[in-house]
């Protein structure tokens, strides 16, 4: 796990986050409305690419293929930069690294996720998953005539077609899990408060102390163990408040791999109290309180 701050966008990001939302719209549209305006262009949502003599065109079949991968590309980069430009981007903190309180506050928050090269294959999972999504019609209408086209099987053919799409549609899904177990957000914190899972509300108190922080291990399927984070907030009294889980945190793991497991969640643990260290606003010096204001230097005995 590491720690990020979302910065807040600005004005110019805002507008270039819609022009690139008005871009992703029009690439998106592009495709339909060529179809719609020239029936001659190839549509992969319906018969085959066939050259004169009624056989699959493979030089075609690739050439289309490449355009729609092109295609998606592009509309994934206006899709991203949309998002970023509302949102805001994540910035890495590392170990060594110094922030000031101001650059903190100005944020909109600090959260801990996954590890930046983690996250990176999360982003390979979804621009794979997109491109996917984008060539699923050439593939699973292109590849079965491709490898069993015979005029004398039709049933056949219909069964490789339906097979194809179940297949990319399950390897779809699996990118889009595999993806998004990469991309969430553990906990986010801001100087008023911390949040569980999800960025809003920030409902719970920032951490006291790191003994704050815990693991609790529960019995799993299959004979293992989940070794589960735990915080219990600070609630003004002796005995602090009841334990939430941050189950983005946790491990499951084997009977003979249960001690890396902890220490695992342990780390983890540590990354929380580092990000509740950077974001707690700092102590006010002593004599800021009993300074005395200009009026009172004026007429010190009235």
């Amino acid at each position: 796990m590491a720690i990020y701050i979302r910065t807040r966008p600005t004005t110019k990001t805002k507008v270039l986050g819609c022009l690139c939302a008005l871009a992703a719209a029009g690439i998106a549209l592009l495709y339909p409305t060529a179809l719609l305006l020239d029936p001659s262009i190839p549509n992969p949502l319906g018969e085959p690419i066939v050259n004169d003599a009624g056989n699959l065109e493979e030089q075609s079949l690739s050439i289309l293929i490449g355009v729609m991968t092109i295609y998606s590309f592009m509309l994934i980069a206006m899709i991203f930069g949309a998002l970023s430009g509302f949102k805001g981007t994540d910035r890495w903190l590392p170990k060594d690294a110094t922030m000031t309180h101001r650059d903190i506050a100005s944020a909109r928050f600090l959260h801990i996720s996954q590890s930046p090269a983690r996250r990176a294959v999360g982003m390979l999972w979804t621009v794979l998953a997109v491109i996917l999504i984008e060539v699923n019609p050439v593939i699973t209408t292109g590849i079965p005539h491709l490898l069993i086209y015979n005029e004398s099987a039709p049933e056949l053919e219909q069964a490789a077609v339906m097979g194809m799409a179940f297949l990319v549609i399950g390897l779809i899904a699996a990118l889009v899990w595999a993806a998004s177990r990469r991309e969430t957000i553990a906990v986010c914190m801001t100087p008023q408060g911390m949040a569980a899972v999800k960025p809003f509300p920030l409902a719970l108190p920032l951490p006291s102390g790191r003994n704050n922080l815990s693991i609790q291990e529960v019995p799993a399927r299959w004979g293992r163990v989940k070794v589960q984070a735990a915080y219990a907030p600070p609630t003004g009294g002796t005995e602090p408040g009841r334990p939430v889980l941050l189950s983005q945190l946790s491990l499951t793991a084997r009977p003979s791999r249960l001690d890396d497991a902890r220490a695992q969640v342990e780390a983890r643990l540590d990354e929380v109290w580092r990000a509740a260290q950077l974001v707690r606003p700092p102590p006010e010096p002593e004599g800021a309180a009993t300074a005395p204001t200009s009026a009172e230097k004026k007429c010190p005995h009235r």
